[in-house]
C-alpha cells in the first residue's frame, strides 16, 4: 500500500484545513508551495506552509511536504 503522502493528489477529494477554515472539494493542481482546490462555490489556492489536508481520512501536515509534486512522489 502506498502512503498518501507519496501518492498523486490531483483529482482526489479532500478537505483542507487552513487558518481555522475548512475547504472541501477536489484538488485540481499542486505546486511546490500551493494546493489548488475546486470547491462547490469557487477555486481556492492555498499555501501548503499553513495548511493540513485530509485525504481518505488521513490528516497530513503539508508544512513537511513543501516540495514539487514530482519530488515528493519520488522519495
Amino acid at each position: 500500500m502506498v502512503k498518501i503522502e507519496k501518492d498523486e493528489w490531483i483529482g482526489l477529494a479532500a478537505k483542507i484545513h487552513y487558518n481555522e477554515k475548512i475547504f472541501e472539494g477536489k484538488i485540481i493542481d499542486e505546486t511546490k508551495n500551493t494546493i489548488t482546490i475546486k470547491t462547490k462555490d469557487s477555486v481556492k489556492k492555498i499555501l501548503k506552509q499553513n495548511a493540513k489536508i485530509e485525504i481518505n481520512g488521513n490528516l497530513i501536515d503539508t508544512k513537511k511536504l513543501t516540495k514539487r509534486p514530482e519530488e515528493r512522489i519520488k522519495k
